[in-house]
C-alpha cells in the first residue's frame, strides 16, 4: 500500500538516500517518490489518504466510502457481503 502513495515532488528531497557500495566510489543520490516503509509517519499517511478519499468520494460512491472509513485496519480492508453479487458491486465502487 505504501508504495502507491506518491510524495509531492517538492518533498522528495526529504526522503533522499545517499549510497555507495564501496568507500572509494562516488556517492549516488536517490530521491524516493513514494512513502517509505518503516518510517514513523508511513502508517498515518496511508490511512489519512484513505480517509481523504472516502471524504472526497462519499457522494459518488457511498458504499465504498463507508467501507474505507469503517472497514480498514491499518492497510487491510476487512469487508464482506451476503452475496457474491453484492461483493462484486462493492469492488466496483
Amino acid at each position: 500500500m505504501y508504495r502507491q502513495v506518491n510524495i509531492m515532488q517538492s518533498q522528495r528531497d526529504l526522503q533522499r538516500i545517499v549510497w555507495r557500495s564501496e568507500p572509494n566510489l562516488p556517492l549516488k543520490h536517490y530521491r524516493l517518490n513514494t512513502i517509505t516503509y518503516d518510517t514513523a509517519s508511513a502508517s498515518f499517511l496511508s490511512t489519512r489518504c484513505l480517509k481523504q478519499l472516502s471524504i472526497e468520494n462519499e457522494k459518488a460512491y457511498p458504499k465504498a466510502a463507508y467501507a474505507i472509513t469503517k472497514d480498514f485496519y491499518m492497510d487491510d480492508l476487512l469487508a464482506g457481503a451476503n452475496s457474491i453479487e453484492k461483493l462484486l458491486k462493492l469492488k466496483q465502487y
